[in-house]
């Protein structure tokens, strides 16, 4: 009787552990205490940002080698790099300092800033420019001495135009705002803090008929293993804009917040519609939280 009951006991808590193991394996991951989601949100950065046609950036590029300058002359053809100004910096580009824009290899933003971060005496990191986008919508601009100095604490920041050389120089087609979340932002070395960007809320005002369109990779997607790639080239929210006329979007903000990005996820925002010139009134203002 005494070995029953001891081989029975034996069974019983045999068992217990198996299902308790089981059930420990079913449950999702622990939810944050109200203590855990006081702290995050008191260490949380509330953001607030307007760019115009006129303003609103492109991408960073920022020089780090052993000249005492560095400038580029950007052209729709390509963009070359000297070190100082009037000294073609070789190491830069594929061709005498220069990259070549309409090249396959380098005709996006992402394959560009790819190269570009890649090079021992240089870094870059994407603005409001996405990965997709064309990288002749570039500015052009000519190399001088003092202008845009990619030595300068902080690099230089480019702004856009349409790409197209029919065009003035200084026009752009969309309005963007770019984020990265964490201490300096989406500058060269910010970015990397396991924050995430909470978007509460956007006004834009486009030139003729547009759109304000979101994109990045959203928070539920963070760890997903489906093969499919999500950055700042998917679309994730879109509206019809009226001409020359504020749309807020959402109309009432969320207490919580609206859109709920993965960590260190780049987002961007754009206003316009890609084929209308964009006037200097046009902008486009966000307000997003950081955690």
């Amino acid at each position: 009787m005494k070995n029953i009951t001891k081989k029975m006991g034996a069974f019983l808590t045999g068992a217990a552990l198996t299902c308790a193991v089981l059930l420990t394996a079913a449950l999702p991951a622990r939810a944050k205490s109200l203590t855990e989601f006081q702290i995050d949100k008191l260490n949380s950065n509330y953001v607030a940002q307007r760019v115009s046609s006129n303003t609103s950036e492109s991408m960073l590029i920022q020089y780090v080698g052993t000249s005492t300058e560095a400038v580029v002359t950007i052209t729709t053809t390509g963009i070359t790099a000297y070190a100082p100004a009037g000294t073609a910096d070789t190491s830069f580009g594929t061709a005498s300092g220069t990259y070549t824009l309409n090249a396959s290899a380098y005709d996006t933003f992402g394959e560009l800033c790819d190269a570009i971060d890649a090079l021992a005496s240089y870094e870059c990191a994407l603005l409001g420019g996405k990965r997709s986008d064309d990288s002749r919508k570039l500015r052009d601009q000519t190399a001088a001495s003092g202008t845009n100095d990619l030595k300068a604490t902080g690099g230089a920041r480019f702004k856009f135009d349409t790409g197209a050389a029919a065009e003035a120089g200084t026009d752009v087609y969309e309005i963007r705002l770019g984020i990265t979340p964490g201490p300096g932002g989406s500058e060269v070395g910010g970015g990397g803090s396991g924050r995430s960007v909470v978007l509460k809320t956007c006004t834009g005002n486009a030139n003729v008929i547009g759109n304000i369109k979101i994109f990045g990779k959203l928070r539920k997607h963070q760890g997903a293993t489906d093969g499919i790639t999500r950055d700042d080239t998917t679309e994730v929210w879109s509206a019809v804009t009226a001409d020359d006329t504020d749309l807020q979007v959402p109309l009432d903000i969320p207490e919580e917040g609206w859109l709920y990005f993965a960590e260190d996820a780049h987002v961007v925002i754009s206003a316009g519609n890609g084929t209308s010139v964009q006037a200097s009134a046009n902008m486009l203002e966000c307000q997003w939280e950081e955690r």
